[in-house]
């Protein structure tokens, strides 16, 4: 699937949020979240719809599509790999770990992320606690591939 850095950055907060910690996802409340206008929320939200990404309906919020939860899950998961790395290697923090790898999980390969995670072997929690998904494309990866 082809999507944008910046419609990969919505879909994994709508999952974290929505997923994650239960919250509803409203348009005003991501675009706090994201300090954009709810006009930048409704637009972007237009544009994953049309993407089967996310299920849309205005005034009544939105849901991730089964596509949407496995995208989001391989953002996810790539940046959990990438803090992992950070916190073991570099010895960072799991906050600064993590606030790198969010400037880096977008372009980081399925590749890159399967060798992060056999070199690790295999870890199913990031430093910051959340669930690293699955990959069935990485060897010896005894997860599941996505939720």
């Amino acid at each position: 699937m082809d999507i944008t850095r910046k419609e990969g950055e919505y879909l994994a907060l709508v999952y974290r949020k929505q997923i994650e910690n239960g919250e509803r996802i409203t348009t005003t409340g991501l675009a706090r979240s994201l300090n954009v206008t709810p006009a930048t929320v409704t637009e972007s939200f237009q544009k994953l719809a049309a993407k089967d990404l996310i299920e849309y309906r205005p005034y009544h919020g939105i849901k991730l599509t089964k596509t949407g939860n496995t995208e989001a899950e391989k953002l996810l998961r790539r940046h959990r790999l990438l803090e992992t790395l950070f916190v073991k290697m570099l010895k960072l923090t799991p906050k600064a770990a993590c606030n790198e790898a969010a400037r880096m999980d977008y372009y980081c390969s399925d590749e890159l992320a399967n060798h992060i995670c056999g070199t690790y072997y295999h870890p199913i929690r990031c430093p910051c606690d959340k669930q690293i998904f699955g990959e069935r494309s990485c060897i010896g990866c005894a997860q599941e591939g996505g939720s």
